[in-house]
């Protein structure tokens, strides 16, 4: 797994919306029922909330257990919340922003050599370039399907027939004949850009950030355009689960919409899940989500964070993914890599 390193070479970018969690929203687990659209039917969960004005309760991932995405109207003390939370809740959490962490573009193959070498991927190559029935979930911002170093490796759901409107292969997702844009975002109006309102079968990028990773790890390669992938042949499954903010600098995703296209890229049956994003809080929802495509049999790489310090960063945690830093030119670790 030493070639993995290279999937990370962060940098850090200053942005105008530095945010950690989604505002009047609580993800919840508990096996007590819904009552209604607004309540439990359970009294003392719903006395906790009485003071927030909810006004929408949804059933969030039945995969990973009774999960509860709860909006309300008012501010969140969130001490004040967890001190009042009753025995009956299994977890309850901020719908945390996961950000983006961003790489630089190397344009041409003699630039990434001092990388790829660092790494003995040429000598690799003499052994394999990779092997096309290994396919790739990458949960990101996406990617431009027209991209000429990409457009010949991305899975393609051959039991979807584009278009038409229906559902073909039951898994829920109509017309996902190449990924699904998991980003519904309304509430972040003020801070999103784009196509951040609905979920749709359209994970086109629209902040770069998800076709850069995919161009790492399996852009076209042998081509005379563009760059080389480490591995050449991987398919690539495009799952769009963030958004752009509206300076345009920086990108964030939602636990709820990372954790869901976790578990499609697991039950899409992809043997690697690429996550080059996080946070330096804990989240239950994703570490579920996690563990659900860990036992379904994918290898989950993530990043080890960009602070530049010594720190826990999430997913990287997880027992259950591989966690990726960064080496600078000199092989050494990259002063922006968290370890």
């Amino acid at each position: 797994m030493k070639f993995l390193k290279f999937l990370l070479v962060l940098l850090v970018f200053p942005h105008l919306f530095a945010a950690e969690i989604t505002p009047k929203q609580i993800i919840i687990k508990t096996d007590a029922e819904l009552q209604s659209k607004t309540s439990f039917q359970n009294n003392k969960i719903n006395q906790m909330l009485a003071e927030y004005s909810v006004h929408n309760i949804e059933t969030i991932l039945p995969q990973l257990g009774n999960y509860y995405l709860i909006e309300v109207a008012d501010k969140i003390d969130w001490e004040k919340l967890q001190n009042s939370k009753p025995a009956i809740i299994e977890s309850m959490q901020p719908n945390y922003l996961n950000e983006m962490l961003l790489s630089p573009n190397d344009e041409m193959y003699g630039e990434q050599l001092s990388y790829f070498q660092s790494i003995n991927l040429p000598a690799a190559w003499n052994y394999s370039t990779g092997n096309g029935e290994i396919s790739i979930g990458i949960v990101d911002s996406g990617i431009h399907f027209d991209h000429p170093d990409l457009t010949e490796n991305i899975f393609i759901n051959t039991n979807e027939i584009p278009y038409n409107g229906i559902d073909d292969d039951g898994n829920g997702y109509v017309d996902d004949w190449r990924g699904w844009d998991f980003t519904d975002a309304p509430e972040l109006d003020y801070m999103a850009s784009g196509d951040y309102i609905e979920q749709d079968n359209d994970p086109t990028d629209e902040y770069n950030h998800g076709t850069h990773v995919a161009g790492i790890i399996a852009a076209d390669t042998n081509n005379k355009i563009g760059v080389s992938g480490v591995s050449w042949n991987n398919k690539i499954l495009p799952v769009r689960a963030g958004f752009k903010t509206a300076d345009g600098v920086s990108g964030y995703l939602q636990d709820d919409d990372a954790a869901a296209g976790i578990i499609y890229c697991a039950e899409m049956g992809m043997d690697i899940i690429n996550c080059s994003w996080g946070s330096s809080e804990y989240s239950q929802i994703i570490a579920d989500a996690c563990q659900y495509a860990y036992e379904k049999g994918s290898i989950i790489v993530v990043s080890s964070g960009n602070t530049g310090q010594s720190g826990v960063w999430y997913p990287a945690r997880l027992s259950s993914t591989i966690a990726v830093g960064a080496v600078d030119s000199y092989n050494q670790v990259a002063i922006f890599s968290t370890y």
